[in-house]
C-alpha cells in the first residue's frame, strides 16, 4: 500500500471521527452548579416541558386513584395507607417516571457532552436533581402541611413536609444510575410501532424501562426513609394513635434530611463511574436517536 493511500485513509478516518463528535455537541459548559441549574431551568421550561407534563399527569393520576377508587382496588394498589402517607405516595408517583430514570436519554445532547468529564457530569446530574426536586418536593410538602392542619397534627405535618422537600434529592440521585446503564431515546409511539419488526429488542427494552420507574423509585424512597421510619416507630411506642414523642419525631426528620443530602452528594460519583465504564456504549447509543 502506497504512503499516499495510507495518508488518504487516515485522513478519512479523522474526518469520520470529527463528524461523529460534531454530531452531538455540548450546548453548555457546566463549571458551576449555579450555571448548571440555570441552564436546566431553561431546558425544562422551554424545551423539556414533557418532564413537567409527566410529573403533573402522575400527580393527578395518583390523586384520582387514592380518593376515587373503591377500597378493594386501593388496598391492592397502595401498600401503605393513612392521611399523611398520601403525600409520600404522591411524591413517589410524581418521581416514578422517565424524567427520574432516563436522565441521559431525555437530554442526550448534553449527556454526551459531559461523558468524558466526570466533574461536569456530576455537576450536570446534580443540577437536574435540584431542578426537578424544586417542582416535586414543595408540592408534596404543601399537601402534607394542609393534611396536618386539617387533622390538627401540626408538628407531624411539618415533619413530613420537611422530609418530603429533601427526599427527592436522594431518590433522583440513585434513580439516575439506571439511565447510565440503559438509556433510551424518547420517540413517538407511532415511530416505535413502525419499527417494531426490525427493532424488537429495542422495543422490549423500551417497554421494560417505561415500567421500571414505578417499581424502582418507591423502593429507593422507602430505603432512604428506612432509618427515619424506625426512629418514628420507636418514638410512637407508648403513645396514643397518631401521636409520638416530639424529640423522636424531629430526630427522625433530621436523619431523613441528612441521609438525602449525603446520597445527593455521593450518588453522582457512582454515576460518573458507571458512565466511565460504559463510555463507548453510551457515546454510540446516545449519539444516534434512531437507536430508539
Amino acid at each position: 500500500m502506497s504512503p499516499g493511500h495510507i495518508d488518504n485513509t487516515q485522513g478519512q478516518i479523522r474526518t469520520a471521527e470529527e463528524r461523529k463528535i460534531k454530531a452531538v455537541p455540548s450546548e453548555v459548559s457546566l463549571s458551576e452548579v449555579s450555571s448548571a441549574v440555570r441552564s436546566e431551568y431553561t431546558r425544562i421550561l422551554v424545551h423539556g416541558r414533557d418532564d413537567l407534563l409527566a410529573v403533573s399527569f402522575n400527580a393527578v393520576l395518583v390523586t384520582v386513584c387514592w380518593f376515587l377508587l373503591p377500597d378493594t382496588i386501593q388496598n391492592w394498589l397502595f401498600a401503605l395507607h393513612g392521611p399523611l402517607v398520601f403525600p409520600f405516595i404522591l411524591e413517589m408517583w410524581m418521581l416514578g417516571d422517565t424524567p427520574a430514570t432516563n436522565v441521559a436519554g431525555r437530554d442526550a445532547v448534553r449527556a454526551v457532552g459531559q461523558l468524558d468529564d466526570p466533574s461536569a457530569l456530576r455537576t450536570w446530574l446534580r443540577a437536574k436533581h435540584l431542578v426537578l426536586t424544586s417542582f416535586v418536593g414543595p408540592c408534596a410538602a404543601i399537601v402534607a402541611i394542609v393534611i396536618g392542619i386539617l387533622q390538627q397534627r401540626y408538628m407531624v405535618g411539618a415533619a413530613v413536609a420537611i422530609t418530603l422537600v429533601f427526599l427527592p434529592l436522594g431518590v433522583l440521585s440513585v434513580a439516575a444510575w439506571i439511565s447510565l446503564w440503559m438509556p433510551y431515546h424518547p420517540r413517538k409511539l407511532l415511530w416505535r410501532w413502525q419499527h417494531r419488526s426490525d427493532r424488537r429488542a429495542a422495543l422490549l427494552r423500551w417497554g421494560v424501562l417505561l415500567v421500571l420507574p414505578y417499581l424502582v423509585v418507591p423502593a429507593i424512597g422507602l430505603t432512604l426513609l428506612g432509618p427515619t421510619l424506625i426512629i418514628w416507630i420507636i418514638a410512637h411506642q407508648g403513645y396514643p394513635p397518631h401521636q409520638m414523642d416530639s424529640t423522636g419525631l424531629w430526630i427522625g426528620t433530621a436523619v431523613s434530611v441528612v441521609v438525602s443530602l449525603i446520597v445527593f452528594a455521593w450518588a453522582p460519583t457512582v454515576a460518573s463511574k458507571i458512565a466511565r465504564h460504559r463510555s463507548d456504549k453510551l457515546h454510540s447509543y446516545l449519539s444516534n436517536p434512531e437507536n430508539g
